[in-house]
């Protein structure tokens, strides 16, 4: 019989819908609850109505000590921890004890490790490692990637041993069933940052092929939260290349009207120059969107391979060329939807905890 193992997960997660972790990390901790003993320590105030609804999180008003002598018996020496992130520095007073004790533990640093990633806040950043990070991160078990790109990304500089699993998704009750006949609505839901999200690159894209979008009724709804003053610099991108009748900016939207704005379009797009694992492209996949994706995504391979939708590298020239690809494919979305589906069946949570138990277990048994 396998003994279940005790799981800590440490994370410093501010509660921001927009933020991914903050949806994919309390689903995350549920899902591998029903293979190991789980404890969830969350090292601020935070407390949100949905993470409880999902996995009991403890933060600093239940253990304010942030110390693993002051947590359940069980949780004082477990046989795993895992540290959602790497640059939290609360984390710091844990880590010493994990050593002190020999406590294995693994890091998700959920794109924080990738080259792209370390060019911002360089100096920052660069200081942090050399001061502590590079060795927290040199002396976990293993670091977890969320795809092999993020993976390619890092390399080994950081740490010689690694696993790769991806962010995950529940089925959905309600999916995508028809398509507009007349027209084409594309969507963009994440943080509204101009350049991370590669939204300059696409504005431009859309600019070279303006007229051919209004002769296929092609519009691009824009939704989320300002990033740096981004949704100021995109209106008056919209405006110079006067493609208001195209593209919208709207602020952000939650829960049924997410849904409900997805359900109503027709395809969803993520040009991003980088992500880790962006949940609201899997979100988009499990409910019958076909996407368009450029390889900053770390999900083109994906899409490409199941045939859910359009990809191209980190260009304009690219992106040009997936809108008149999609354009030219518009009667075919109904079978890119079933792909869609199809593909999000591999982020099924579940699916992926009990891949997640087996690999802990054998970098545990590799390091007895």
């Amino acid at each position: 019989m396998v003994k279940i193992m005790n799981i800590l997960y440490i994370s410093k997660l501010d509660g921001n819908k927009w933020q991914g972790p903050n949806q994919s990390v309390p689903n995350q901790i549920k899902a591998q609850s029903y293979y190991d003993n789980v404890f969830w320590y969350n090292i601020n105030n935070v407390l949100k109505d949905e993470w409880i609804e999902k996995i009991k999180c403890h933060n600093l008003l239940d253990f304010p000590k942030i110390t693993l002598n002051s947590l359940p018996l069980a949780f004082q020496k477990p046989d795993l921890v895992i540290f959602e992130g790497v640059y939290e520095y609360p984390f710091c007073r844990i880590i010493y004890e994990l050593w002190d004790k020999g406590i294995p533990y693994i890091i998700i640093p959920r794109s924080s490790l990738t080259d792209q990633a370390q060019e911002s806040k360089r100096l920052k950043k660069k200081i942090g490692n050399f001061l502590f990070f590079k060795r927290f991160i040199k002396k976990a078990v293993a670091v977890q990637y969320l795809t092999t790109n993020e993976y390619l990304n890092s390399g080994n500089y950081w740490n010689d041993n690694h696993l790769i699993i991806p962010n995950g998704i529940d089925s959905k009750e309600k999916i995508k069933m028809n398509f507009n006949s007349d027209k084409l609505i594309g969507i963009f839901i994440g943080r509204v940052d101009i350049y991370q999200k590669g939204l300059d690159l696409l504005l431009e894209a859309c600019n070279m092929v303006q007229n051919e979008l209004r002769n296929a009724s092609c519009i691009i709804k824009i939704y989320g939260p300002d990033r740096n003053e981004s949704k100021e610099e995109l209106l008056s991108i919209i405006k110079n290349y006067n493609i208001q009748d195209i593209i919208f900016i709207h602020d952000a939207i939650f829960d049924l009207e997410k849904e409900n704005v997805q359900l109503e379009s027709d395809f969803c797009i993520l040009t991003s120059r980088f992500e880790g694992h962006p949940m609201g492209l899997i979100e988009a996949l499990s409910y019958g969107l076909p996407c368009l994706v450029t390889d900053g995504t770390n999900m083109s391979n994906e899409i490409e391979n199941a045939k859910a939708g359009w990809t191209s590298e980190v260009s304009v020239a690219g992106i040009v060329r997936s809108l008149r690809t999609m354009l030219e494919e518009k009667d075919n979305l109904s079978a890119k939807s079933e792909n869609a589906l199809k593909l999000s069946v591999d982020y099924n949570w579940s699916k992926l905890a009990d891949a997640s138990s087996y690999e802990y277990r054998n970098i545990l048994n590799k390091n007895c």
